[in-house]
């Protein structure tokens, strides 16, 4: 089950903890400093932040994110793997978390690994990826109703600046060139670590959600929680199933 992190202290958020609080406090600052959360079906104008997460690690810290962002009035985009080892979005709580996401306003999308059918050093052709991507699609549409939108997992290069005609890219120009871009892959700001007084005038913000929590951890840690978690949860279900029950 997700944590709830209730804590409603509005203060400065000060130097980054990757905590549940320090998050709260630095997305009621960029609202209080003018800041407009958008999606990706808006072009980003002055003053507008278009919000993302990349569910590598845990459903279950998606879960909290998103509730703590709808207490703030903010709605953003889950992108979702469907080939995670950590998590599968068609198993019966996984699919009840990503329909909770969704319940509270936000979009739910595809996170899709280009790994999984091409190797980085051979780039396949637009139609290609395309094609692949629809698959995958298909098979979140029957899950809940994602957006056109579409992340890259690790994204090679070849996707990056790259314009889709079948979906739209969270690394097409419009999104990843033209405006600032603030990300916290493996818990190393692409930049430098974002503060009120120097965020760009408009950007896109990607988080990891499985790289916070209720307290502060390193990378190295909050890998290890989320394939604890995962393995426990995948015991769980195979005693549940198969030993509990018994084998039809």
């Amino acid at each position: 089950m997700a944590e709830r992190a209730t804590n409603n202290n509005t203060d400065p958020p000060g130097e980054i903890e990757f905590t549940y609080r320090w998050y709260r406090r630095f997305l009621h600052e960029l609202r209080a400093s003018g800041y407009r959360f958008r999606s990706f079906s808006e072009s980003p104008g002055h003053g507008d932040i278009v919000l993302r997460h990349d569910v590598d690690l845990s459903v279950d810290a998606a879960v909290t994110m998103a509730h703590i962002e709808a207490d703030l009035g903010i709605e953003s985009t889950y992108c979702v793997l469907l080939t995670s080892p950590l998590y599968n979005p068609n198993e019966a709580t996984h699919r009840a978390a990503l329909r909770e996401i969704e319940s509270l306003g936000h979009d739910v999308a595809l996170h899709f690994s280009t790994h999984q059918y091409w190797p980085a050093a051979e780039p396949p052709s637009t139609a290609e990826i395309e094609q692949r991507v629809s698959e995958e699609q298909s098979t979140l549409e029957s899950i809940v109703s994602p957006s056109a939108t579409v992340s890259f997992h690790r994204p090679p290069s070849w996707v990056l600046g790259r314009e889709f005609e079948a979906f739209r890219s969270t690394y097409a120009p419009a999104f990843f060139e033209d405006i600032g871009y603030v990300a916290d892959s493996s818990q190393r700001w692409r930049e430098e670590p974002p503060s009120i007084d120097s965020f760009p005038e408009r950007a896109q913000l990607l988080t990891h959600p499985g790289l916070w929590g209720r307290t502060d951890a390193s990378f190295a840690d909050r890998i290890a929680a989320a394939t604890d978690a995962a393995a426990s949860h995948a015991d769980h279900t195979a005693r549940e199933q198969f030993l509990d029950g018994g084998i039809a």
